[in-house]
């Protein structure tokens, strides 16, 4: 397969080095990195005092294209997820930190394959929807949460922040940066899986270079037999304050992770669910089967100036690659009966690579009266895939309710490895805040994208030339009736990639031109001292791509969704911490040619969706907090046409967590038992390239970690 200009393993062996070093007493200071736009004083600290008011709310965000960072002034609805929240939950990937949200969701998210999401029931992009320090991020990866100091959701159309992006939203990872930092982690779960993972920071050369490392090895034993796989994981984040006006970032990560991949069920006979199936069954087991190699790089720098009190300007660059060597034995076709057919599937070296730079100009200025804060960003990206003309060959039958016996492997051979996307995008971002007075602003403007892009099929032949310019506007109208009442009504456009056609339709992997989409949002966010609360209500609408009754991958129609979004996050009172949503959507496919997939709501998009997490300090115990946590989901249809359905489910979630000290080092102990009654039931009933898939919710996990700090 094809590998970087250095191998994960040295990758791993240099941070490791580094980190030994650190150990060895390097001066440290503990600092605070203020806003993006502005260069941080390395003795001032703000952060500490938010997180010992709330350990489950952060009210500042880290995305762009937004003219402030309070998530109670921004026209947008947004959740962010703290890193607090994360170890309290014991999360490991991002199917466990979006279950915070009710309007996030599963799309297809097998155990040890990346994961696919729904947002407002719309599909995330691999290629546009996920973000890293505002830098575009593969999707193809199950990024790692060590180094992760929270995780933002942006709901809704995000042309400013990505550029080609779904309706559905983006979410941004937000890298730790250096402070004076020596922790372990260790932690096991009831199924036989364990993690030690090592954070450490500190500061050089009087304090102007600060420097953060997380490593992290991970042996994973799920609840699903003859699928336990192993990750290794490293990451870098240097600060260099150059001089008091200019700051340089640099973050690295490298992750390996190597697991056989668990097929989902599908209908049987694509009437009905399965029923009486068993947790730890692995479909289609076959012994010599591989299993699926992800490994993934992502890099970016960044320099910010401080022009002088009102202007800043930023310099970025940032890649993010991953090489997926895909082989499954693939449970395909189930009859009335729960027989089923095994697929030999290999496609090794499926590469993805996204490049991006962008120069940022933020400021303000006042016309008159009115008072303007600017953003200005122009920036160019450049995506592609290449992959092979993959094996997928029937090479045997199983069922449902009993184990496999090995048959032989396929023998075919691999086709033509070829470069499926090409893809070039230059793009400006011009957004313009104007508060007429106390009371009432706006914020106009939009994205300016120029895109170049080819589609390739496995002869090489060019079968798709895209070639166009597109303004993407973006508008708000915000009132602030008092203080702390922020209300205001959205318009934006969108464009997203073009789908992939699936390997069976009548023009396999075939990628279609850009999605056009489009939306309307209002909504009130209002601040309680420590708790906000968030309302949103949107209109989102997108072009449809999907295979018809003839089996062509055919662009038709469009997806219409209209929701409501309610939220509560801070502090209630001196001790109780509550992060609550609950999402109410509906959707349906409009205008299309195949009149059975219209007029009902679409697969795999509950209308109702609720999720609450609390933490309680316990007043008599010092450092002892309760933790609990409900997730719930209305029925959703399992299929296209809206014939069948999952039920509904409700799943309860508990645990603690203990601060202590110990021979003089803070201790963190931390138990969590997910899926409390052990409830059985349909988590994820989404499409991939075209099939529809099952998959069941975990089992009751327990997890316990302990993570000393010295």
């Amino acid at each position: 397969m094809k590998t970087y200009p250095f191998t994960f393993s040295r990758l791993h062996k240099a941070l490791l080095a580094v980190g030994s070093f650190s150990c060895l007493g390097l001066s440290s200071v503990l600092v605070h990195a203020e806003d993006e736009n502005k260069v941080s004083q390395l003795e001032t600290i703000t952060v500490n005092a938010q997180a010992a008011e709330s350990v489950y709310f952060q009210p500042k965000v880290n995305l762009s294209g937004f003219t402030q960072q309070n998530i109670a002034e921004i026209p947008a609805s947004i959740h962010a997820v703290t890193a607090e929240r994360i170890a309290d939950q014991h999360a490991k990937t991002l199917t466990d930190v979006v279950k915070n949200d009710a309007a996030v969701g599963d799309g297809y998210a097998p155990i040890g394959y990346y994961s696919n999401f729904m947002m407002r029931g719309f599909a995330l992009n691999l290629g546009s929807s996920y973000l890293l320090n505002g830098n575009l991020l593969r999707g193809e990866q199950n990024v790692a949460l060590e180094n992760k100091e929270q995780v933002e959701i942006l709901k809704g159309i995000s042309a400013i922040q990505s550029g080609m992006s779904t309706p559905a939203g983006v979410v941004n990872y937000v890298s730790k940066r250096p402070k004076d930092i020596r922790s372990m982690t260790v932690d096991a779960d009831s199924h036989g899986g364990n993690r030690i993972a090592a954070d450490f920071g500190g500061f050089l050369d009087e304090q102007k270079l600060g420097y953060r490392i997380n490593l992290a090895h991970e042996e994973i034993h799920p609840y699903v037999e003859h699928a336990n796989g192993k990750r290794l994981f490293g990451s870098l984040a240097l600060d260099w304050n150059i001089s008091d006006r200019s700051k340089l970032e640099l973050d690295i990560e490298s992750q390996r992770q190597r697991q056989r991949s668990v097929p989902g069920y599908q209908l049987l006979d694509g009437k009905t669910v399965p029923t009486g199936v068993e947790w730890d069954r692995l479909l289609g087991y076959q012994s010599w089967s591989q299993p699926v190699i992800n490994q993934s790089l992502n890099t970016g720098l960044k320099y910010n100036y401080q022009i002088n009190k009102d202007w800043s300007a930023n310099l970025s660059a940032s890649q993010s690659r991953v090489v997926v060597d895909d082989y499954s034995a693939f449970a395909y076709t189930f009859d009335q009966n729960g027989n089923y057919d095994i697929y030999d599937f290999r496609s090794p070296d499926d590469s993805y690579l996204t490049n991006q730079f962008k120069a940022g100009l933020n400021g303000q200025f006042s016309t008159g009266s009115w008072q303007h804060k600017l953003s200005l960003e122009l920036s160019q990206t450049y995506k592609r895939h290449a992959q092979y003309d993959a094996i997928n060959q029937a090479v045997g039958t199983g069922n449902i309710y009993t184990d496999t016996v090995d048959f032989a492997p396929s023998g075919a051979v691999l086709g033509n490895h070829y470069k499926s996307l090409n893809s070039q995008q230059t793009a400006l971002n011009l957004l313009d805040q104007v508060e007429f007075n106390t009371a009432w602003s706006i914020l106009a403007g939009g994205k300016l994208l120029h895109l170049n892009e080819d589609a390739y099929n496995a002869s090489g032949n060019n079968i798709r030339d895209t070639n166009f310019n597109r303004f993407l506007p973006q508008f708000a109208v915000m009132y602030q009736p008092w203080e702390k009442t922020h209300l205001y009504a959205s318009y934006a456009k969108g464009l997203s990639d073009g789908g992939q056609a699936p390997w069976f339709t009548n023009n396999p992997f075939m990628t279609l031109a850009p999605k056009h989409s489009a939306q309307y949002e209002l909504g009130i966010k209002q601040q309680w001292q420590a708790l906000l609360f968030t309302a949103a209500l949107f209109d989102l609408k997108q072009d449809n791509q999907y295979t018809n009754t003839a089996n062509d991958f055919v662009a038709d129609g469009q997806q219409h969704n209209l929701g409501l979004e309610l939220g509560l996050q801070g502090r209630i009172g001196q001790n109780l911490d509550m992060t609550s949503t609950l999402a109410l959507t509906r959707s349906r496919l409009k205008d299309i040619q195949s009149s059975e997939y219209d007029g009902h709501q679409t697969q795999n998009v509950p209308t109702v969706r609720l999720a609450s997490y609390i933490s309680y300090q316990v007043p008599q115990v010092e450092g002892l907090r309760l933790l609990a946590g409900i997730q719930y989901s209305s029925s959703k249809y399992a299929n296209k046409i809206g014939s069948v359905k999952v039920p509904s489910y409700t799943v309860f979630n508990t645990g603690a967590a203990y601060n202590f000290k110990a021979n003089g080092y803070e201790n963190t102990l931390r138990f969590n038992v997910d899926n409390l009654f052990n409830k059985k039931y349909w988590r994820d009933v989404g499409s991939f390239f075209g099939d529809d898939y099952l998959f069941l919710g975990t089992p009751r996990t327990a997890q316990l970690s302990w993570t000393v700090n010295f």
